[in-house]
């Protein structure tokens, strides 16, 4: 691929990510990819540009991310080509959530029955920003790139931005690319010890064998897979990584520690999951040690911080001391419930390929819905997903509910455990999902105007993603 073409990609894809402004015509986007290769010919672009910044995720967690103040320029646009060629030279397979948490949940299924476990969970501190990226590109991508030009291109890059920051276009692909060494050498380390099932989402890592291991060992054989993957001392150029393991969240569960204390939960959490383990010696005999389902209490109080601020962009004319446009919109605040309570299908594209996407609470945790009506789901999880939208409202000092929750709409419309049981969706493919009059009509009832700013008609795809957007599920 011509590097001119790249260009054009990545300025075609910063394009459908901006939310910002008015979507740019193709001779906007003509004209921003000829500033960008001139800046390339000339070599007037410089990737230390970047701003810092500080977000309040929901909890009042703190993430530090980069990024360059304005998506069209010469840096920016050069981030995402990086990320194109390294997608491409690596052909990394970002990990699937979704899949990952249905093949664990298949697996826990017959783990309890087995005669002896162990399962181990871990992960990295503050991930992206400690991964070096002039490390990983010395160590592993230096010599997968054959064309000189963006070789050279990808080590400036490496050079002046040092770490694969949270925020870069290039945070994941650089991250991965490392990571699935690590993925390998966890393998191969646990391969003589009867490796049951290995998954990594990101940082969150899960491995759960066939026999005993206890902790220390277990422990050992990380530290020694992630010192030879992260701190190879033969790597010279700095930074080096500074990836730790986060051991305030690692867990070892085995069985022989079940059998020893009847009676005392282990949980092991993985992506938003709780796993709750107990030994009941009253059971019967292959049937002692209980499995539970739910949601952690971290995950449990980030939606209700969403939902929260759902309903206070409805109640407070300020937000953060700026006039609030959203204020006392009940028709918005109905359709945002009701994104809120459900899942979200759309599709997308990706090296010229069409990609499925599904986003939304129910879409995250798809996989209790076969389990809302037996025992083996939590009962502080069945009551939140019951009653979490009511108690939001009441906690808002609403005293009378918005007519869309009260009677039987209330019921099956807006609440997440009747929603979760029918697997709710908003299907955003043509043809199969929301017709395109039937989208219009969603899109007129929040304030999405149907033209663009030349008073043509937008396609199904721009409207969906700005209905998703506006509804706060994020495209």
């Amino acid at each position: 691929m011509r590097f001119d073409d790249e260009v054009v990609r990545a300025v075609k894809h910063q394009a459908a990510l901006d939310d910002t402004q008015p979507r740019k015509t193709d001779d906007e986007l003509t004209a921003i990819t000829e500033t960008v290769c001139a800046a390339v010919s000339s070599g007037t672009y410089d990737f230390t540009t970047s701003t810092s910044q500080v977000l309040t995720q929901s909890g009042g967690k703190k993430r530090y991310i980069k990024q360059y103040a304005d998506c069209y320029s010469a840096e920016s646009v050069l981030c995402q080509c990086i990320k194109q060629i390294l997608d491409r030279a690596f052909r990394i397979r970002y990990p699937n959530r979704n899949k990952s948490v249905h093949s664990v949940f298949n697996t826990l299924k017959a783990v309890k029955q087995m005669a002896d476990f162990t399962i181990i969970k871990c992960d990295f501190k503050d991930y992206f920003n400690s991964v070096s990226a002039q490390y990983v590109f010395e160590k592993y991508i230096k010599a997968k790139l054959s064309n000189r030009f963006e070789a050279d291109l990808v080590e400036k890059f490496t050079k002046q931005t040092r770490f694969a920051y949270a925020g870069f276009s290039t945070s994941n692909v650089i991250a991965e690319i490392i990571a699935e060494q690590f993925d390998s050498a966890v393998r191969l380390a646990f391969a003589d010890k009867g490796i049951l099932f290995f998954e990594r989402y990101i940082d969150d890592t899960l491995i759960i064998v066939n026999e005993h291991i206890e902790e220390a060992k277990c422990l050992r054989i990380l530290n020694d897979i992630l010192k030879s993957v992260y701190h190879d001392e033969s790597i010279k150029p700095k930074p080096k990584c500074k990836t730790r393991f986060n051991h305030s969240k690692f867990i070892h569960v085995t069985h022989r520690g079940l059998m020893a204390i009847p009676n005392t939960v282990k949980p092991v959490d993985y992506l938003g999951y709780e796993f709750r383990f107990l030994h009941n010696p009253n059971a019967k005999k292959n049937q002692d040690i209980v499995l539970t389902y739910g949601i952690t209490e971290a995950k449990r109080k980030k939606y209700k911080k969403r939902l929260e601020h759902l309903i206070a962009l409805f109640t407070e004319e300020r937000i953060d001391g700026v006039a609030n446009p959203d204020y006392q919109n009940l028709e918005l605040l109905r359709h945002r419930i009701a994104a809120f309570t459900s899942r979200e299908v759309y599709q997308s594209r990706r090296f010229r390929q069409t990609v499925w996407k599904t986003k939304g609470f129910i879409g995250n945790y798809g996989e209790l819905r076969y389990l809302l009506e037996t025992d083996l789901i939590d009962s502080t999880t069945k009551n939140f997903l019951k009653d979490m939208v009511t108690n939001a409202f009441n906690n808002a000092g609403f005293t009378t509910l918005p007519y869309f929750m009260l009677g039987s709409s209330g019921k099956s419309g807006y609440n997440l455990f009747e929603n979760m049981k029918k697997n709710k969706t908003l299907l955003f493919v043509e043809r199969i999902g929301y017709s395109e009059q039937a989208l219009k009509k969603l899109c007129s009832q929040v304030g999405i105007s149907l033209t663009d700013i030349n008073g043509k008609n937008r396609g199904y795809g721009n409207l969906a993603r700005d209905y998703l957007i506006k509804v706060k599920v994020g495209y």
